[in-house]
């Protein structure tokens, strides 16, 4: 038995589900006061122009 269901995305900018084909990750380095704390995956729309361009400065991180 085989399952067909659409793999799908939720988009970290809009906050909309999309289909994988229409989701890009954008992976940006993590840093705290000058080092290298790891990294984060920006999941955003590659085709909203809106969403690739706040992929670049988004993040998890917020300043306290």
């Amino acid at each position: 038995m085989v399952f067909t269901h659409p793999l799908t995305w939720r988009c970290h900018i809009c906050k909309e589900e999309r289909p994988d084909a229409k989701i890009s990750v954008l992976t940006k380095p993590w840093i705290v006061n000058g080092y290298p704390m790891g990294e984060q995956n920006i999941r955003y729309c590659n085709d909203k122009p809106k969403c690739i361009e706040g992929a670049k400065t988004f993040s998890f991180i917020k300043d306290e």
